[in-house]
């Protein structure tokens, strides 16, 4: 397949990944960068897919959009399937490039690689993490054998080593490190090799957060004089009032809303856990505005939140998710180096309820977690009650009282 029309490109990569069965999550970060590629195709003009023009779209990404770096990273991976489908290769090939390559091992090093394979499918890893798995430790196998270790039961920690640093990726050690450790339970290996580089945790980001005036900034800079406008307000208070997930509001039915008992109430598509609260004068009014004068008259439809422009349709949780972060942009504050969306408003009201001495029950309750140790994340950027408990300085005494004296050329006799 040699094309070099961008969304033909575009459809067929959706194909190779439908057959792939990639994770949920995967699956939802790549269609939040395939729509914000497309996007960006058709606001610049473009038709002509070009490896130029796919790494235009992860600069896009990186300092328009401001994603994390897992999603820009996941742009790239996007960037680098479709740099393969110009180049005329297809299937496995455009999807993984040299990942792609079926290790060439003999019959019992083989047999060994599929009883893996089977046991991470028992395990319930999807295909493509499974696929990913075969060839990456297929590829370590092939490293062992070329060391000149034909019997696996005599395999040593040096081999392990070289056999690893061969693959030049050390990314690659948490997928090694499982086989070895499935290789040494299953009685194939003398010794547990698993441990035998420490994995390191990534650094713990703080989460971003808005004070309240800013969220007021963002809210009062919604234009209501549209219908999408009208929607996008009540969306925002759904977020910055209860923190409610994109993904949640995306699925809202009228039977969620008790208008006349001032309810809302839903099942948590990422928990499956109930989550119900006051319905807000304010949330309520925005809601009922927009389904009285904003919202196109759909009997078949009971989704609250659909599109503006026709065909009408459910609106998804990647339209509310590119809405709500074009709000963030247009809005006028500052959001250089910070994330925003959806997450933000989450992160930003639980941290605003903190520093405001909410209880970690009604944090809790709101956001709809099921245990207190969930938001201890948000206690670290709490920083207005760490300034209320100062620690007293304690005066240097004895021989570090007279070693600053001296360094600072005061002396005691």
């Amino acid at each position: 397949m040699n094309q070099s029309n961008y969304f033909e490109l575009e459809s067929h990569l959706r194909e190779l990944m439908k057959k792939a069965s990639y994770s949920d999550s995967t699956t939802k970060d790549m269609e939040f960068i395939l729509q914000s590629f497309a996007s960006y195709v058709k606001a610049m003009g473009l038709d002509e897919y070009s490896p130029e023009i796919g790494d235009q779209m992860v600069e896009y990404c990186s300092s328009e959009l401001h994603v994390c770096d897992s999603r820009v990273s996941r742009a790239k991976g996007i960037v680098r399937k479709l740099n393969r489908l110009l180049q005329g290769l297809d299937g496995d090939a455009a999807l993984w490039g040299d990942k792609s390559h079926i290790p060439d091992l003999p019959y019992g090093h083989r047999n060994i690689l599929n009883s893996y394979a089977d046991h991470c499918l028992k395990a319930g890893n999807k295909t493509s993490t499974i696929h990913i798995k075969f060839l990456v430790c297929g590829r370590f196998l092939e490293n062992v054998i070329r060391l000149g270790c034909q019997d696996l039961s005599e395999l040593t920690g040096e081999q392990v080593l070289q056999a690893f640093l061969a693959m030049k990726y050390d990314g690659y050690w948490c997928r090694i490190s499982l086989f070895l450790r499935f290789l040494y339970e299953q009685g194939i290996v003398s010794h547990n090799y698993s441990g035998l580089f420490v994995y390191r945790k990534k650094k713990k980001t703080f989460p971003t957060v808005y004070s309240p005036d800013e969220i007021a900034i963002i809210e009062q800079s919604i234009d209501c004089s549209t219908p999408a406008g009208i929607r996008n307000y009540a969306i925002v208070l759904l977020m910055s009032r209860y923190g409610i997930r994109s993904r949640d509001i995306s699925a809202l039915t009228l039977d969620n809303f008790d208008f006349k008992n001032n309810r809302i109430k839903f099942i948590q598509l990422k928990t499956d856990e109930p989550w119900e609260n006051e319905l807000l004068s304010e949330v309520k009014e925005a809601v009922l505005k927009y389904l009285f004068s904003a919202r196109p008259d759909l009997p078949s439809c009971s989704n609250v939140f659909v599109t503006s422009q026709i065909p009408y349709k459910p609106l998804s949780y990647l339209a509310i998710d590119t809405a709500v972060w074009t709000l963030f942009r247009k809005s006028g504050i500052e959001i250089s180096g910070r994330r925003h969306g959806g997450r933000a408003f989450r992160s930003s009201l639980a941290s605003n309820m903190v520093n405001d001495r909410v209880s970690t029950e009604v944090v809790r309750r709101i956001l709809g977690h099921g245990t207190k140790h969930a938001i201890k994340h948000y206690a670290r950027i709490d920083i207005e009650s760490m300034r209320l408990c100062p620690l007293e300085v304690i005066s240097p005494s004895g021989t570090f009282s007279r070693e600053l004296h001296w360094k600072g050329g005061v002396s005691n006799a």
